[in-house]
């Protein structure tokens, strides 16, 4: 009996050792890592996978080419936000601002707050706009050329340059009646707000906190975006 106690004892010690040793196998052994295939990434990246892409935040410029106040918020604030939130916001840019439209026997004649020189950089603007029919691009390049916009086609030719593009079918519609009919467009645009300044911004078609947008356009973007927020807001 103390025989046959002592191997039965020993039997269970081996298979609780064994026991042991495939678990310490099985914790220690290497996983295979987890692999994205191209088509998990398109789903992931799709539209409908992405709230943000599908809910973008409206925002509609309303501005003046020759305006000091909009070349200000185009380069500290709109500039800025539309690179680093291209994916959470589109921006509709509406180069008009406190000019007037006359119609005199089939023809468009503006008057612009800053002079002719304005009313024809507006109309470079609007058909620049009209040819990329890009948001993203159309903030890029306006804002190349409202830095420096006292002399229009310089401007345009330094900035279609700068972004190679071919400048001269935005010259042509900016000199014929296509850039007239734009920059009517626009106008007709700018009256539905009738802003009291420019520029004036609207996000999601309301254009209260004018001053708070101003100050800090990337803060009132980041407030309309649904959680999570972006890096760029937080």
């Amino acid at each position: 009996m103390p025989f046959y106690s002592c191997n039965r004892y020993r039997m269970v010690v081996i298979i609780m050792l064994g026991l042991i040793a495939w678990q310490i196998y099985m914790l220690t052994r290497d996983k295979p890592s987890i692999q994205l295939t191209e088509s998990n990434i398109i789903e992931l990246e799709d539209d409908k996978f992405n709230k943000h892409i599908k809910d973008k935040v409206k925002a509609r410029i309303y501005y003046e080419a020759l305006c000091p106040d909009s070349k200000h918020f185009f380069v500290k604030h709109l500039g800025p936000v539309s690179k680093k939130l291209s994916d959470f916001v589109h921006i509709t840019l509406v180069p008009y601002g406190k000019a007037s439209t006359k119609e005199e026997n089939g023809e468009y004649y503006f008057i612009c707050q800053h002079g002719e020189e304005e009313c024809y950089a507006n109309k470079v603007h609007a058909c620049a706009i009209d040819i990329l029919k890009n948001s993203t691009l159309s903030v890029e390049v306006t804002e190349c050329m409202i830095i420096d916009n006292m002399d229009a086609d310089s401007a345009l030719y330094r900035c279609a340059k700068q972004y190679n593009l071919d400048p001269e079918p935005i010259k042509i519609c900016a000199t014929h009646r296509l850039g007239s009919a734009l920059l009517k467009k626009h106008g007709d645009d700018t009256s539905i707000i009738n802003p009291k300044f420019i520029p004036t911004i609207t996000l999601n078609g309301s254009k209260d906190n004018q001053r708070a947008i101003l100050k800090n356009f990337l803060l009132e973007i980041c407030k309309m975006i649904d959680m999570p927020l972006p890096p760029p807001c937080l």
